[in-house]
């Protein structure tokens, strides 16, 4: 089931997306960036390929695990 989700505000994009569209947006950059690697001719301009390895890097970690760590042990 899709339920990802765009919002636009003031220029800036929150893309929302469940643990599946999430795996597969990182398979399709990880395809991008292998098939630029394997074609000599064909490079990414260095600013899609900065974006590709932030939005991989991003979306290794779950943002959820580091904001529940923070959280103060119940006494």
């Amino acid at each position: 089931m899709t339920v990802m989700r765009i919002t636009q505000c003031d220029g800036q994009f929150l893309v929302s997306l469940n643990a599946q569209e999430a795996s597969r947006l990182m398979d399709a950059c990880a395809m991008v960036v292998l098939a630029a690697d394997s074609v000599p001719v064909a490079t990414l301009p260095p600013e899609m390929a900065t974006l590709l390895g932030d939005l991989f890097e991003g979306l290794r970690a779950p943002a959820g695990c580091a904001a529940s760590s923070d959280q103060a042990p119940e006494a």
